[in-house]
């Protein structure tokens, strides 16, 4: 009988299954052809038009590139200076430099109508004539080219007036493998462009430029035109339908291959195709789940899976903690129970401190065994909690009720050790720690989210005072995040509206005549009143608000003195600014649009701002110094690389600090100090100012030094700028000697 009702159930199994099977089967196996079939066409054409896209697009960027060429060479006073009187100069600062700081080209060379070169730059700055050597082949073989442009070009004349066309560029390119680097080369003729001045001879000079195919020209290039994985190939690689360009040179051999992972749109139809399939596949499923009500055996399979659902639902897969949906079911059981039962709950935050540094090194695998003991030991530790749940990532929460937290502190501790010890495991013995945040809740009325921003807060406290430790929530540290971020806030409106001024604090001579002015921000909130720097500068550079309050400043400074014409002006730039890719290109922008002279300016840096001495630091450094910009070294003597920071950078002035300033009247040994960074600086040919000056034993005693600039409440407080126009002379008679304060 049994035999009998089990081949029956079989029986019905077959016939309630078959139907179902073969439909789902044939459905699918036409969504496959469709999508196959479309996949193929998709990607076809596709790629041909990536490749068309690239071949043009790479060619826009030589153009590009042969504009910028010619707009330095392209105009009278390039005729005068390169082919009257080949001033190395000249074609310093309009070829070299420039060719190299704004547009990445790292070799430039002239060559006069003789086709022998008399001018070369490496990397911005003059380089032997030798250095035309690796890439005289090249420039020979587009040197014929501007010739005879160059010859069928009309007579030159000279064309006074506003409305006169330039002439065209005469320009030619090619590629070339030099040193193992493939580069863009190309050869651009010196020409006038109002025939103020013009050629001396029948032939003019050639500019050859060459600008390298890098990472970074291949990454912007492939940013530009949505390219995956843009790689220059040596030459010589195979090339493929679509996914490359070779790259040849004026005679057809090949100085490389841009090669790239054509694009494959069959992925963007699977997702767009995915949707109807799961909603043919949703439609079977409930078919077949309610034909298979009908059995007994299906139901209680559904049964079973419900139960797995609903407990992956309520906990972690990885660890089998309870998660996020689970801990605030039970937290906010807990805390509404305190009033009617009194007593209080625990909430601890635990986050792992080196947990990211594992996952980046060694993958997500070792992460995952490291989230599954950091799991296994709080199971351990905590034996008496109410919950332990993980929130996902790293990030995990023991819950205690007034049974099991007694001593709040004692379980963050023993949490803090439990999980300080090194794992031992396949990777390895590693080191991971972890940083405790705990809040005690002992009144009613309290929300579980709240609860659990407060063990996050104090979370945060125990990251930023070092991590390894355990903090307790306190009501100020709620406090003092409120004020942070609504200071912030106010900064924010602060940029955009008139609350920020620049004042001007003089800077004198042993006269008593105002020689400079340093430039400082000020801050008056509607109801703050006025904020210190001290409190406003850090907190930007922390919220990134720096970079555009730097340009705030500089933008404002630069209106302000653009009419002096005597009075150096100081402008303080922070660290970030100076790290900032392109920082020296935006001062180079606002400098012309305000008008002013670089070279009556001077940047005043602290040495933190050059203690990394990163190389894009430096360039900046070097960029705005070509500008004709000057630097100063703010608080000298104060930090542990003094000498070295003077040695690596060619600052021009030193500051001596308010606190060295400060302690002359009281002993010899700041006096002893003070003239020994005066006589160093005098070995280096740096000037030197004194700040904080504030009484006059103290200019007396800086002066015997040897001193001769002081900046302070002595000579001056920080004023309007409507005040020190008319103390410095610059709207009225120059000499007005500032009163002594």
């Amino acid at each position: 009988m049994a035999t009998s009702k089990s081949t029956q159930g079989d029986w019905r199994k077959a016939h309630l299954f078959g139907p179902i099977v073969g439909l789902t089967l044939g459905v699918l196996a036409l969504l496959v052809f469709t999508s196959a079939l479309l996949v193929y066409r998709f990607d076809a054409t596709a790629n041909a038009r990536e490749q068309h896209m690239v071949q043009h697009g790479f060619q826009r960027q030589i153009e590009e590139l042969d504009k910028v060429v010619a707009t330095q060479v392209g105009w009278d006073d390039a005729i005068k200076m390169l082919d009257h009187r080949q001033d190395g100069n000249w074609a310093d600062f309009n070829i070299g430099n420039y060719l190299y700081t704004f547009n990445g080209f790292t070799h430039a060379f002239v060559v006069d109508g003789a086709e022998q070169v008399f001018y070369a730059s490496f990397n911005g700055e003059r380089a032997g004539l030798e250095t035309y050597a690796p890439f005289a082949a090249s420039a020979a073989s587009l040197l014929p080219q501007i010739r005879k442009a160059e010859l069928l070009r009309p007579p030159l004349r000279r064309r006074p007036g506003k409305n006169n066309l330039l002439i065209p560029p005469i320009q030619a390119n090619t590629y070339a493998r030099v040193g193992g680097r493939t580069y863009i080369v190309t050869a651009t003729l010196v020409q006038p462009d109002f025939g103020v001045y013009l050629p001396k001879g029948p032939r003019a000079p050639v500019t050859i430029a060459a600008i390298p195919l890098d990472q970074a020209f291949l990454t912007t290039f492939g940013q530009r035109y949505l390219l995956d994985d843009l790689s220059l190939a040596p030459p010589g690689a195979a090339l493929s339908p679509t996914g490359s360009l070779a790259l040849p040179d004026t005679r057809g051999a090949s100085a490389g291959v841009l090669k790239w992972n054509p694009r494959e749109p069959s992925a963007v139809l699977f997702k767009q195709l995915l949707l109807p399939l799961l909603i043919v596949l949703g439609l079977l499923c409930v078919l077949a789940l309610t034909m298979m009500r009908r059995s007994g055996a299906v139901v209680a399979d559904l049964l079973a899976s419900e139960a797995r659902s609903k407990h992956l639902a309520f906990h972690d897969p990885l660890t089998q903690l309870p998660n996020r949906a689970m801990l605030f079911d039970r937290l906010h059981k807990l805390l509404g129970g305190i009033g009617s039962r009194g007593g209080h709950v625990l909430v601890a935050c635990v986050d792992l401190d080196r947990f990211k540094e594992i996952n980046d090194t060694l993958g997500h695998h070792a992460g995952d065994l490291v989230i599954a003991e950091t799991a296994a030991r709080l199971r351990a530790v905590c034996g008496e909690a109410n919950l332990i749940a993980r929130l996902g990532g790293d990030e995990f929460v023991v819950l205690c009720d007034k049974a099991g937290c007694a001593d709040a502190e004692a379980i963050g501790e023993n949490i803090l050790k439990a999980l300080s010890r090194p794992i031992q495991c396949e990777y390895g013995r590693l080191e991971i720690g972890c940083s405790v945040g705990t809040a005690v809740i002992d009144h009613a009325g309290v929300e579980p989210t709240e609860a659990l921003r407060w063990a996050d807060l104090a979370l945060y406290r125990s990251k930023q005072e070092g991590r390894g430790r355990v903090s307790m929530f306190e009501p100020d540290m709620d406090k003092a995040l409120q004020d942070r971020r609504s200071l912030e806030a106010d900064l924010r409106i602060a940029m955009t509206s008139d609350q920020l001024r620049m004042v001007y604090q003089p800077q004198v001579d042993l006269g008593g005549n105002i020689i400079a002015v340093e430039a400082l921000l000020r801050w008056k909130h509607p109801v703050r009143g006025d904020v210190p720097p001290g409190v406003f500068v850090p907190l930007a550079e922390e919220t990134g608000l720096i970079l555009p309050l730097g340009e705030f400043v500089l933008r404002r400074v630069f209106s302000d003195t653009r009419s002096w014409r005597k009075t150096r002006v100081a402008i303080n730039v922070s660290a970030e600014q100076m790290r900032s890719r392109g920082f020296a290109a935006q001062v180079a922008r606002l400098a012309a649009e305000a008008g002013i002279d670089p070279s009556r300016y001077e940047v005043e840096l602290t040495e933190t701002a050059l203690l990394c001495d990163e190389p894009v630091t430096a360039g900046n450094i070097n960029a705005l110094k070509r500008l004709g910009f000057t630097f100063a070294l703010d608080d000298f003597g104060t930090g542990y690389s003094s000498l070295s920071v003077l040695q690596r950078f060619s600052v021009d002035k030193i500051k001596i600090d308010r606190s060295f300033v400060n302690g002359l009247s009281d002993d010899g040994e700041s006096e002893a100090l003070v003239d020994a960074m005066i006589r160093l600086a005098r070995a280096l040919d740096l000037r030197v100012i004194a700040e904080g000056v504030e009484s006059s034993t103290q200019r007396e005693r800086l002066a015997s030094c040897g001193c001769t600039e002081f900046q302070g409440f002595l000579t001056g407080r920080p004023m309007e700028l409507s005040a020190v126009v008319a103390l410095s002379g610059e709207d009225q008679a120059p000499g007005r000697a500032l009163k002594r304060a």
